[in-house]
């Protein structure tokens, strides 16, 4: 198992993104974890790499209409 620190987007008022790898058994796995933190809101996506990304955005700004 290991952790590498990612680049977050520039979203909200504070970011952090971490890439997890694991290995078991000869598979190796990649999971992206982000974290963005807008006024009193947290959103953590987790998953593949490429979904986060595309997902994040998304993700934030559906929360702070809810808000």
């Amino acid at each position: 198992m290991g952790t590498l620190e990612g680049t977050a987007p520039d979203l909200g008022d504070e970011q952090s993104s971490q890439l997890l790898t694991s290995s078991v058994g000869g598979q190796r796995s990649i999971v992206k974890q982000t974290a963005v933190r807008a006024d009193s809101v947290v959103v953590v996506v987790s998953g593949s790499p490429g979904l986060v990304d595309a997902s994040l955005k998304k993700a934030l700004a559906k929360v702070q209409v809810a808000d």
